[in-house]
Order: structure tokens, then C-alpha cells, then sequence
């Protein structure tokens, strides 16, 4: 786990390597100190963990400001969400001309691509958590009203983010790999469903926002299984701990069911796969989680309107990709 520290640095270097450690730990960042303070010593430490696509961080200094301007951003236009929580101190943060003070086990997001300014004050401790938009976004819709928007145990979704945040901070480098890009979601989901939860107007509204974060959820673990023929309605209920009622329930919301989508995406993946491979279609059938072949070709004439033969040959018409040569004898699907 990556660690930085001002400690054993001389007084007069320890504020300009602090500069270097926040760019190098989260984004190109202009922190500043008032005028008084210039060439003082400053202590500040960080510790980073990267689970999955999220950068965890956990960071103890003296009180300054933090600024992302407009030159920072174009030094480095990496699209990301900050969600910072205050364990100690205070910090009062700014985006978008709304500024917002936030006190211990309270925290807010802010996004990378526009400016923002953090005013720490007191003895700041805070854990911060660099999510992706890409993951974020889908989750949380418009994101205007929601930079600077405290989030803190006062709502019953703020408390379950907020203790659960605090726990994925206390033991990062316990969390095995295998489970990395799952409490990575979790993270996302969990920011996401309590955003939310500031701004909805009823409790159907709050219901609602968690089914089409699980819902969310259960697609992204469908794409992640694919190619796995174990991948079944059972599969997905014990994963998630959720009934086989509820689930169809929640599948409900897109106009199709668990196993249509399963089928249609594995479908897909192979008439990728023939466009782009030169194995036979049977291989490509089985490694992308169809176990039986006559069914394959039957579903896939149904979806494509032809064979996956015809549509291998189409596509080496149209110039996409060589035509592989059957086999004497061979059996593929037709």
C-alpha cells in the first residue's frame, strides 16, 4: 500500500513535496497555504489503495486549501468523482458557485472535470475515494444538483454510506483481489443511492432508486459471466441474496427476463466472436456459455434471421473476417 510523508523531510521542503503527493495520489491538484504560513514546515501523510477502478485514500494534515482550477484541469482532464468524507476537522467545499461545510462523518463528491476549491480547517482527517464518472454517472444521472451535496447520517441511506465507506477505509489491503471489482460497485452504488437519498421527495422514490441500483448491479454480474455456463437465475439470486420472485420483479423494469437477456447478450458475444475469430463455431458456441449446440443455432437463427455459418459467410463477404474451413466430417451448426 503506497504511503507518502512530510515527516522526514526538511521543514522548508515539506510543503512543495506535499504539492507532488497530492498530483501523484489523486489529480493534478494547487494546494496553497496563507501567506503567513509560507516556508513554515507542514505535516500531512497519505496512504492509497486501489480497489478495482476506485483509489481509496486516507489522509491526515494541517489545514490549507486544495484548489482545481481551470489550468489544473487542462493540465490533466482525467474524468473522475471525489468522494470525500471528513473524519476529523472541517473543510469548507465549493463547485459550481455552491459552497457546502462539512463535518466529521459527513461527505460530499465533487467532479474533476470543473473547478472546485477545499478550504481545510482544524486538524483535517479525511478518506477519499476516486470513482471513475463512467461508474458514477449511470448511477447518479445529472450530477449538477449533487457536487457539494452533504451526505451524513442523518438519513437512513447517509448512515449506511457512511458506516460503510469508514469500513472499506479501516482494512483496504484486506479485501482479496477477487472481490475488488464487486466492493468497487458497492462503493459506486452506495455514494449514488445516498445522493439520492438528499434530494427525494418520497419513500417510493427511494425504493425505487435502490431497485435500479441492484438491478444495475445484476446486468454488470451478467456481462462479468457470460462465458460462464454455470451462470443461471439461482446463480444470480444467492449472489445478490435476493429472492427468485424479486428478481423477475426487478427485470420487469427493462421488458424482458433474466434468461431473454442472458441469451441475447451471449448471442451477441458470438456473433462478435464470428466476426472476429477464426475458430469454428461450435468453440465459439461453448466459450461463450451455450452448452448446447442444436439450441445455439436455433436461438441464433431466430435472433440474426440465418445460421451462425450464414452469418460467418456474410460477414467474410463484406471483407470482416476470413472464412475458416470446415473440417471433413465436421458437424457445425448450420
Amino acid at each position: 500500500m503506497p504511503f507518502w510523508s512530510t515527516e522526514t523531510l526538511r521543514t522548508n521542503e515539506q510543503f512543495g513535496f506535499w504539492r507532488e503527493v497530492l498530483c501523484e495520489a489523486f489529480i493534478t491538484l494547487d494546494p496553497r497555504r496563507e501567506r503567513e504560513h509560507a516556508g513554515s514546515g507542514f505535516t500531512g501523510s497519505v496512504s492509497a489503495n486501489l480497489i478495482s477502478e476506485v483509489n481509496v485514500t486516507s489522509l491526515r494534515h494541517e489545514a490549507h486549501r486544495i484548489v482545481r482550477g481551470p489550468a489544473e484541469i487542462r493540465k490533466r482532464p482525467l474524468e473522475y468523482y471525489f468522494v470525500n468524507m471528513q473524519i476529523g476537522g472541517e473543510v469548507l467545499a465549493e463547485q459550481r458557485g455552491r459552497p457546502v461545510l462539512i463535518g466529521p462523518n459527513e461527505f460530499y463528491i465533487v467532479d474533476s472535470t470543473e473547478p472546485y476549491d477545499l478550504d481545510y480547517r482544524g486538524s483535517p482527517s479525511t478518506y477519499s475515494f476516486r470513482i471513475p464518472k463512467k461508474m458514477l454517472d449511470p448511477l447518479i444521472g445529472d450530477s449538477v444538483r449533487l457536487t457539494t451535496k452533504r451526505v451524513s447520517r442523518d438519513t437512513p441511506l447517509g448512515l449506511l454510506a457512511v458506516d460503510f465507506l469508514q469500513s472499506v477505509l479501516k482494512q483496504p489491503d484486506a479485501i482479496p483481489a477477487c472481490a475488488g471489482k464487486s466492493i468497487a460497485n458497492m462503493i459506486a452504488e452506495m455514494v449514488a443511492l445516498s445522493l439520492i437519498d438528499t434530494t427525494a421527495k418520497s419513500q417510493a422514490d427511494l425504493r425505487e432508486s435502490a431497485r435500479a441500483a441492484l438491478l444495475n448491479s445484476i446486468l454488470r454480474y451478467i456481462d462479468a459471466n457470460l462465458q460462464n455456463p454455470a451462470l443461471s437465475v439461482e446463480a444470480a439470486c444467492r449472489r445478490f441474496g435476493i429472492s427468485l420472485r424479486y428478481l423477475h420483479r426487478l427485470f420487469e423494469m427493462t421488458g424482458s427476463s433474466f434468461g431473454a437477456h442472458v441469451r441475447d447478450a451471449r448471442l451477441q458475444l458470438c456473433a462478435t466472436a464470428l466476426t472476429r475469430s477464426d475458430r469454428s463455431i461450435a468453440e465459439i458456441a461453448f466459450s461463450c456459455g451455450f452448452g448446447d449446440i442444436s439450441h445455439f443455432n436455433h436461438c441464433f437463427r431466430k435472433k440474426f434471421g440465418m445460421s451462425p455459418r450464414e452469418y460467418q459467410v456474410a460477414q467474410h463477404q463484406a471483407g470482416v473476417v476470413p472464412l475458416p474451413a470446415l473440417k471433413p466430417g465436421s458437424c457445425e451448426p448450420q
